[in-house]
């Protein structure tokens, strides 16, 4: 796929020109075709990599390339497309920049590009005053564009740009020029963000030449998602179609997740709705291989101590089966193990009992269940037997319960417990998402214990890319306040980055727009026809690969097959059935066809 769209008439001039070399874009690393050879390589003495072919001409061909790229810290290696998920190019890392081999432009300059790292170090920074869309001033300085200006005050980044490579090197303006608190030093300066890059401006510098520097973009961006993995050690073997990975990690976390939260019980006690095959098999024809599905503790332990799998022994073996991967949301304590006799979060004298279930079922399924969510939207007081659980006593039982799975499967992935977005904060009613979410990032055990951090954002009826206060829904109801939108991932994200969780991915377990229904709370659904519900779920989830791309990696839809077994029950218009993608006769809603249909 061509990198530039907003290029596309160019590009179409280019494939005239050289119709040999177009091709469709790797969408698997082992597509990636070898680099066109030139013959031509350098090793850098500094760090021992050596840069060869169409990178190191790329290199040269800056005016300073010491200064614009910086030196080699990786050696070449395939990588998924930060820009665009689901396709794989060649890389190599420079400290200010990463080049890539386009192989859809071979033949042409744009053969190697930057990646557009400056545009993924902004991704949740685009409601700061600096980061907002301006008005033309008229003067030549404005980009229609990406609508910023470009200018030589107070910072000199207009002249300097237009020198030292323009368009090409660093692409777009993404901000006006703004200050910023320099981390190497304390010191505020000036800086701009670009698609490629962040220009600095150091006036007391001595020296002109380095009045203005630019970002270490590449370092950073390895630091942020590539510590310690074997492409950035110049002596380490990296086999030619590898994708990058740390091998030394127990539990390597898997690429994009696209998954649906489904109901998989029902067969073989006498209903006649359930069909588990036909159920995984529409899932993973959709291209969505993960399912979520929500274990109760309380169906399984008797108070004997004894564990009835029954029915969650012949899922597991279906979905492996099927090579459908699992993530077991796990909830509800028996009557006999909570202080009030309801089925909320465990006593704390059970809380080890908690630990032995979760323990002998990680162990019972090490190497079929991939991962597990410990507990589901505690901040709800009904999820916790009408009375929001306290922060700290979640955070007791996700640790011990962690470290219990960790101890069975050590390649078992852990997942947080996702909040429910609500500003409610009542203890009989609901506790802020993001105040029960500070609470849980301020303990230091989080970041030992938990992979994945678990994420429900609200949607309500509005369109997957608005947010309050800058870009409301249209209403009429459930406009004013974030908690309403699926944009509220991004304060999630602002808070894990405050408590330095920005390593942490985000997999968002359930997300979803409801159409027509009669249950109480849920009107917003009937202003959401199908067609809107297909819409916004795939727009949410190319919105997500836009701007949240390297730190939000996995998605559930809420939901697939809950229309089912409402309609066998005779109510096809319960909430739960209006998020379906199927009707209750099994039929394909158009939300299914497009989930299907969307490029993966």
């Amino acid at each position: 796929m061509v990198r530039f769209r907003r290029f596309a008439l160019f590009v179409v001039c280019i494939v005239a020109l050289f119709p040999r070399a177009v091709s469709a874009a790797p969408h698997a690393p082992a597509e990636v075709p070898a680099s066109i050879q030139t013959g031509a390589a350098r090793t850098f003495g500094e760090t021992g990599f050596t840069v060869a072919n169409h990178f190191l001409s790329t290199w040269n061909a800056a005016a300073n390339p010491l200064f614009v790229y910086g030196l080699p810290i990786s050696q070449p290696f395939i990588e998924e497309s930060i820009s665009t998920p689901g396709e794989y190019y060649r890389v190599q890392y420079f400290e200010r920049a990463v080049l890539e081999e386009n192989p859809d432009l071979a033949g042409t300059s744009y053969y190697v590009q930057g990646r557009l790292l400056g545009t993924a170090s902004v991704t949740m920074r685009r409601t700061e005053p600096a980061f907002l869309p301006v008005a033309n001033p008229g003067d030549g300085t404005f980009d229609s564009v990406s609508r910023h200006t470009l200018r030589d005050t107070p910072a000199p980044f207009r002249d300097f740009y237009l020198r030292n490579g323009g368009l090409r090197v660093y692409g777009r303006p993404l901000s006006e020029q703004t200050q910023e608190v320099n981390k190497a030093d304390g010191k505020t300066y000036w800086v701009q963000y670009f698609e490629r890059q962040r220009l600095e401006w150091h006036p007391d510098e001595a020296d002109p030449r380095f009045r203005i520097l630019l970002g270490l973009l590449g370092s950073e961006y390895r630091d942020a998602q590539h510590a310690g993995a074997p492409a950035f050690d110049p002596a380490a073997t990296v086999p030619e179609r590898s994708v990058v990975s740390d091998p030394g990690a127990v539990n390597p976390l898997p690429g994009f997740v696209y998954g649906f939260n489904a109901v998989l019980y029902g067969a073989g006690y006498g209903t006649t709705w359930q069909d588990r095959p036909r159920l995984m098999n529409m899932a993973m024809e959709a291209g969505m291989p993960w399912i979520r599905q929500q274990v109760r503790w309380m169906d399984l332990h008797d108070k004997s101590g004894v564990i009835h799998w029954g029915e969650l022994d012949n899922i597991v073996a279906d979905a492996h089966k099927r090579q459908t991967q699992l993530l077991l949301s796990i909830v509800a304590a028996p009557r006999w193990a909570t202080a009030n006799g309801l089925h909320g979060m465990p006593a704390r004298a059970h809380y080890a009992t908690f630990n032995t279930f979760v323990e002998q079922m990680a162990h019972r399924y090490e190497g079929k269940v991939r991962a597990y969510e410990i507990w589901n939207e505690q901040n709800l007081a009904v999820e916790n037997g009408g009375t929001v659980s306290g922060v700290a006593d979640y955070m007791d039982l996700l640790v011990g319960a962690a470290r219990a799975i960790k101890a069975a499967d050590p390649k078992a992935i852990v997942v947080s417990g996702a909040l429910a977005s609500t500003e409610t904060n009542w203890p009989t009613v609901a506790m802020s998402d993001l105040r029960y979410y500070d609470g849980m990032f301020r303990d230091p055990r989080f970041a030992e214990v938990v992979d994945i951090v678990g994420v429900h954002p609200g949607a309500h009826s509005n369109p997957p890319e608005s947010l309050w206060p800058d870009t409301p829904g249209p209403g009429p109801n459930f406009v004013t306040s974030r908690e309403f939108y699926f944009r509220r991932v991004e304060d999630v994200r602002t808070l894990m980055l405050k408590h330095g969780l920005a390593a942490k991915p985000v997999w968002v377990t359930e997300f979803g727009w409801a159409t027509q229904n009669t249950s109480q709370y849920y009107e917003y659904g009937n202003q959401i026809t199908y067609e809107q519900q297909a819409e916004y779920l795939v727009r949410a989830i190319q919105y997500t690969h836009t701007h949240y791309r390297g730190w939000l990696t996995g998605m559930f839809v809420w939901n697939l097959n809950f229309a089912i077994p409402w309609t066998s029950e005779g109510n096809p218009l319960h909430e739960q059935a209006s998020f379906g993608v199927l009707n209750g006769d099994w039929s394909p809603r158009p939300a299914y066809t497009a989930l299907k249909n969307m490029p993966k």
